[in-house]
């Protein structure tokens, strides 16, 4: 299934964005809540074609629309990144993957290549809570790291991404579709 990932990973983007698209996409990442008036007049662009072009990018899975919970500040100030493998056999593996879904102080996980199996993030609000949910993983994982965060240099950015590609040329002429 890893496999299958990368390669679907590396073939042609099913969708396409213009410069329009990128430039909607870098405003929005920027001010989530910014209005289409506020876009169209930013672009110069009508707010019928802003609405057309969001709802294009809903639709194909471009775009999606989710929050940013701020975790320490709710008291869960302890998140630590921790890499496992198996190399245990398939049943281990299944109860790895297993927990990994169950377990709702992992808020993201992956299978990866390279130096790790599988890749996850774990919140929680002390040192204790999280040895508590780091324990199961022994007796199916052949070895396990993990790497508490102690200071952000720098948050996700969005923004600059949005930006650098579409200085570097990233966006394509739209083809029109014609009906037949």
């Amino acid at each position: 299934m890893l496999l299958n990932n990368t390669i679907t990973a590396m073939k042609e983007p099913s969708f396409v964005l213009d410069e329009t698209d990128l430039l909607i996409l870098e405003h929005m990442a920027q001010d989530a809540n910014v209005s289409f008036k506020q876009l169209a007049e930013s672009l110069k662009v009508d707010q019928r074609t802003i609405a057309k072009r969001i709802s294009e990018m809903k639709q194909n899975g471009v775009l999606k629309t989710k929050i940013e919970i701020d975790w320490p500040r709710l008291g869960l100030g302890i998140a630590t990144y921790v890499g496992a493998e198996t190399g245990l056999g398939e049943k281990d593996v299944a109860k790895l993957q297993e927990y990994i879904r169950k377990e709702p102080r992992i808020t993201e996980a992956y299978s990866t290549i390279g130096g790790q199996e599988y890749f996850f993030k774990v919140v929680e609000t002390d040192l204790q809570s999280l040895r508590d949910v780091l324990l199961p993983f022994e007796p199916i994982t052949s070895k396990l790291t993990s790497s508490i965060i102690s200071s952000n240099i720098k948050e996700h950015d969005d923004v600059t991404l949005l930006h650098f590609l579409r200085q570097r040329g990233f966006s394509r002429k739209k083809k029109k579709t014609t009906p037949g």
